[in-house]
């Protein structure tokens, strides 16, 4: 037989076994109490697709709809999650869907939202809004239109897209917009006239140092942080490194303003002899930097550098097909330059494209250096010439503010300013149309910008904060923001990113609900579909999801495109702010019973309905692991005691 004393042993193992056993079970159900939310009994039910990392946003929209009567089934994909699968198999009433560099110009919105679209992704049909009289849907109409007219990024554009939006955000809500995603800089608090969002190059004439700070060497300079750059031409460039050597050592035609206007630069002058035909009137007086050996000292900008820039861009860049639009140009005299449009070559006639502006926007080449030989043709520059592999490389020059003065691979690139600069012209501050004081600035107070290579970004993070370096970026570091948002030593700045994420609601014909073209009884200009769509719009709560899931810090977005297109952002768009009321109202006349749904009673949804994503499921498991470590632990002191009696 046993003695006595086992015996009592294994009774109190037992006792423990029960109690963790007891404290697993109850804390479950503690973690996974759903919240109370108001709710009803499903009108009807919609299907949400999305993969893990976007589970989240679906679990709040299952909530969020739950309030007013619809149900959720959300399946979690686990398969690769792009556009083009969404596109190739749209089994879903309402998916989300990230775009992390979205339409930069208003011409490309009808990738989206156009019928022939191939990112036609919520299934818009011209049937859904026909006209008559313009033979073909309104939106359809209205995005056609907008590559039109001319010139472009006149008052008559932007308000034609103004209109545009109120329309396609009113008539059709193909989607719900989220947040536009903020970017953060850190630097020191003694910089000053830095503006983050018009960015270093933009700000350099008017930015100084007051005073010193920990582990400044010097008040003439400003030292940042970067990857290593690849290839400085812009014809070839494909990293964020690189474009920023060449973006301070070149310039451009016209000069695209962080709100998206557009104003002159190299380009005096854009005049339109018709809709396919521009004339560019180009500055004068305008010197180059020096070439690295010293061959051309005394060069001046003119219509042979824009002439071989875009030629270049057309025949020989990595992003021919964006400059397919230029039909043939012509040099007129030295300052003088036409060119001659077909936005659509498929044509028998030249058709205008509207979006040229943004592709005027690049860096003037250097036609004297880099055109010394040419192929057997006499036009297409020989890049096999010694001056292009030094040019992509260490021996980069423009008519920039800032020129190439010193590089150390891997370690850093040096950029001094160049005092023979034409944007250092007193008379540019004359001309009230360029507003050039406010926008570049006129104290060239620092001489050198240092150009740290870091290929770890915490590394550049450490050395920041021990003054080695003087701006940074912290959009991944909420947890120093929010130390440095302590700190008066530093500064932090925030801007709009091209982020763009949006609840798609699939129009398609064959969703049953969300899809139906079918008139609503109460109001028959109002398909069933869109009052749904309304309806949905309103019962999701932004903010609640913003606050759980970033914190606050990610912006409402109401336009159907990225906020960060500025002018382009209809300032009297249709907002759906969360509102129960309203979105009940909506599915009231979906229904075509103005009392439906009725007000709901406050109730729990059961679990598997309702999932409220947060951190209790992390409680439950920290408390699980304590309880099972702690009994583990008593359990073999027992066990030990029990060895040593024996």
């Amino acid at each position: 037989m046993e003695s006595e004393e086992k015996m009592n042993f294994r009774t109190l193992k037992l006792k423990i076994y029960v109690v963790v056993i007891s404290v697993l079970i109850s804390t479950s159900f503690i973690a996974n109490r759903p919240k109370k939310i108001s709710a009803l009994e499903p009108f009807f039910t919609l299907v949400g697709r999305a993969p893990t990392y976007y589970l989240d946003y679906m679990l709040f929209l299952k909530q969020h709809l739950a309030r007013i009567g619809i149900d959720l089934d959300v399946v979690v994909m686990d398969c690769p999650f792009s556009l083009k699968h969404l596109m190739s198999f749209p089994y879903f009433d309402i998916c989300y869907f990230p775009l992390v560099k979205a339409a930069s110009y208003p011409s490309n919105f009808s990738l989206l939202y156009s019928q022939n679209s191939s990112f036609n992704l919520f299934g818009y049909q011209t049937s859904m809004d026909y006209n008559e009289t313009l033979g073909t849907g309104q939106n359809e109409w209205y995005l056609k239109q907008g590559t039109k007219i001319i010139p472009p990024h006149s008052q008559e554009h932007i308000e034609h897209y103004w209109r545009w939006q109120e329309y396609l955000m009113d008539e059709i809500l193909p989607c719900l917009p989220s947040f536009s995603k903020k970017e953060y800089v850190a630097s020191w608090s003694n910089l000053k006239g830095y503006n983050f969002t018009n960015g270093i190059i933009q700000s350099w004439g008017k930015m100084h140092w007051d005073g010193v700070h920990t582990g400044q060497q010097s008040i003439n300079e400003l030292v940042i942080a970067d990857r290593p750059w690849a290839n400085l031409n812009p014809l070839y460039q494909k990293d964020s490194a690189s474009a920023f050597i060449s973006d301070a050592v070149l310039d451009p035609l016209v000069w695209f303003d962080a709100d998206g206007s557009v104003l002159p630069h190299l380009a005096t002058h854009c005049h339109h002899l018709n809709n396919t035909h521009l004339r560019l009137h180009l500055r004068q007086n305008v010197k180059w930097q020096s070439d690295p050996e010293g061959t051309f000292t005394d060069e001046f900008f003119d219509a042979e550098d824009v002439y071989f820039t875009l030629y270049s861009h057309a025949k020989i860049s990595t992003k021919k097909e964006e400059y397919a639009w230029i039909k043939d140009m012509t040099i007129l005299d030295n300052y003088t330059l036409d060119i001659f449009i077909d936005g659509d070559p498929a044509t028998p006639k030249n058709d205008p494209y509207t979006p040229y502006l943004s592709k005027l926007a690049v860096g003037i080449l250097p036609e004297h250096y880099l055109n010394q030989t040419q192929l057997a043709d006499g036009i297409t520059p020989d890049m096999n010439h010694i001056s292009w592999k030094k040019y992509n490389n260490s021996s980069f020059f423009g008519t920039g503010i800032l020129e190439m003065s010193a590089f150390e691979e891997d370690q850093e690139t040096q950029l001094t300013t160049f005092n023979d600069c034409w944007r250092m012209d007193p008379s540019l501050l004359n001309d009230s149309t360029l507003d050039w004081k406010n926008r570049f600035g006129d104290k060239w107070n620092l001489t050198t910008i240092i150009v740290k290579i870091f290929s770890c970004d915490e590394l550049a993070l450490m050395k920041f904060e021990v003054g080695e370096i003087d701006v940074h970026l912290v959009t991944d570091y909420p947890g120093k923001r929010e130390s440095y948002y302590l700190d008066p030593a530093f500064n932090i700045q925030e801007k709009i990113s091209s982020y763009f994420g949006f609840f798609v609601f699939n129009m398609r014909e064959n969703r049953a609900y969300i899809g139906s073209r079918d008139p609503c009884a109460l109001d028959p200009n109002m398909s069933i579909g869109l009052a749904i769509r309304k309806a949905i719009a309103h019962a999701i709560d932004r903010e609640e999801i913003n606050e759980v899931l970033h914190n606050g810090e990610y912006k409402i977005n109401h336009y159907p495109f990225s906020e960060k297109l500025g002018i382009w952002c209809n300032p009297n768009i249709i907002h759906y702010d969360h509102n129960v009321t309203k979105a009940r109202e909506y599915l009231g006349i979906a229904s075509g019973c103005p009392d439906y749904p009725p007000t709901p009673s406050e109730s729990a949804f059961p679990y598997s309905s309702v999932y409220i994503p947060g951190f209790r499921c992390m409680i439950a498991i920290g408390s699980i692991m304590i309880v099972y470590l702690s009994a583990l632990f008593v359990s073999k002191k027992i066990s030990r005691k029990s060895e040593k009696d024996n």
